[in-house]
């Protein structure tokens, strides 16, 4: 059985809340090399969007695409078998992106943890700028929230869409 996180792009993100994002999943990287993430296989390996290359350094997960633009971008690890769908975030819009992420359901697929801090971030600090949803139960949400808030403190809203979406 399957499920999926989605996206879309409502507008561009301004400059100061892409930096307020992007250093918090900065440091969400550093922590997740450092401390164990419940459920899944230690070391948590975030590797380049093909599968391939281990990201070694917060850095790692900021990349340009195609039209120049800031973005997130990683994936599992292919040699361990836990890539899957690519998983990239742009900092503009063109006014129609969409990003799926599909995951086949595993206790055991790292970047799905990933996927959901980063649009959790991405929600907070990016007010208005995406809508997302997903098919995940919310107590994987939730679960991801309180990981957060215990890490990072603060509040972690979980988007409209996932809290009214029946398990």
């Amino acid at each position: 059985m399957g499920y999926c996180h989605c996206y879309t792009q409502l507008k561009s993100v301004p400059d100061d809340q892409w930096l307020l994002f992007t250093v918090q999943l900065s440091n969400v990287f550093l922590i997740i090399q450092n401390r164990h993430v419940p459920g899944y296989k230690q070391p948590l390996v975030l590797c380049t969007s093909d599968g391939r290359y281990p990201l070694l350094q917060p850095a790692d997960l900021m990349v340009q695409s195609g039209i120049r633009q800031p973005a997130i971008s990683f994936n599992g690890e292919e040699k361990e078998d836990l890539e899957y769908e690519s998983f990239f975030l742009g900092q503009h819009s063109s006014g129609s992106e969409f990003c799926k992420t599909s995951f086949n359901w595993s206790p055991d697929r790292p970047y799905d943890f990933m996927v959901k801090v980063t649009l959790l971030l991405a929600h907070r600090f990016c007010i208005g700028c995406y809508d997302i949803s997903s098919d995940g139960t919310l107590a994987e949400w939730l679960d991801v929230q309180e990981w957060l808030t215990k890490h990072l403190g603060g509040q972690w809203p979980i988007p409209e869409a996932i809290l009214n979406n029946p398990d």
